[in-house]
């Protein structure tokens, strides 16, 4: 899958990122943090992307995953093609969460980005220990409060002196991909690296 022309007029690609962040430089926001993700996406959440990821993530346009992993696995070929990764995994969801979609979107996508790169996968080193709110509902603060000891390494033994490619689909604020690196890396793993499809743009008042 690809985009036509009239849709690749329509998207914003990063070209110029802030590993930080995964924010295009001129919109960094990792003064707003003190933490660093280390995270590289292709898009900005805006316009045809936006509305594609809504489609693959709620209306069960799964198939769009093929796109998607292709665009997100160049983009970390570039950006961290000097890494050596062991694994691959991604965000977990709780299983009420799995029930009630059907499906983990970013697992689906960690799974393709995987494949593209030829390196293993493994959707189990992660889990989520409880139910949290919507973080589309929260702002600020309140999405980190809403995520604290959420997730968990629950075989040390898997993740112990690995180099882990993180997967979601989306980073806003980045606080989930945040506390899912915290606990890889309270597990022993030796480094994480994150990437998503797309970053939310920065809110301008």
């Amino acid at each position: 899958m690809h985009l036509c022309d009239r849709c690749e007029e329509d998207v914003v690609r990063i070209t110029d990122r802030c590993l930080g962040c995964g924010s295009p430089r001129t919109g960094c926001t990792c003064s707003k943090h003190n933490f660093s993700l280390f995270l590289a996406s292709p898009f900005i959440y805006e316009n045809k992307i936006r509305d594609a990821i809504h489609r693959f993530k709620f209306g069960g346009e799964t198939d769009l995953v093929k796109f998607f992993g292709k665009e997100t696995a160049e983009t970390i070929d570039k950006e961290f093609g000097d890494v050596k990764f062991d694994v691959v995994t991604c965000v977990p969801q709780t299983k009420r969460k799995h029930r009630k979609r059907g499906y983990n979107q970013s697992a689906l996508l960690a799974e393709e980005i995987a494949k593209q790169l030829s390196l293993p996968y493994d959707e189990l080193l992660l889990i989520k220990t409880r139910e949290t709110a919507d973080q589309h509902h929260l702002k600020g603060k309140e999405r980190i409060k809403n995520l604290k000891d959420a997730f968990t390494a629950d075989n040390p033994d898997s993740v112990r002196d690995k180099t882990i490619l993180l997967v979601d689909d989306i980073k806003t604020t980045g606080a989930t991909l945040n506390e899912c690196r915290k606990a890889l890396l309270k597990a022993g793993a030796e480094a994480v690296r994150c990437a998503t499809v797309a970053v939310t743009p920065e809110r301008t008042k």
